[in-house]
């Protein structure tokens, strides 16, 4: 009878837990902004660091938040991608934040 009782106490537990959790992944749901990763795509990916940031990443976040970033401080991007970052940023631009 108390494995019963053990079972039922640790259903009981694991369905309240997994509700909670549900319910806290749609409260602190974090969206992102997909333009970021767009970005990152279009640089070459060698994360050298050269343009002044952490890595394409932080590039690629400092250019779509419009911050003292431009295409051009990435030294191994060639021209094209630079020009085609500049007119997915034209194009997609969100206003300022």
């Amino acid at each position: 009878m108390y494995i019963l009782y053990a079972l039922l106490i640790l259903a009981g537990l694991s369905l309240l837990l997994g509700i909670l959790v549900t319910i806290f992944s749609k409260i602190l749901y974090v969206k992102e902004d997909t333009r970021i990763e767009e970005v990152t795509k279009m640089l070459p990916g060698y994360n050298c660091g050269a343009c002044g940031y952490p890595g394409c990443n932080g590039m690629a976040e400092a250019l779509v938040n419009k911050k003292e970033a431009t295409p051009d401080k990435c030294k191994p991007s060639k021209k094209e991608n630079k020009e085609k970052i500049i007119n997915y940023l034209k194009e997609n631009s969100q206003g300022d934040k």
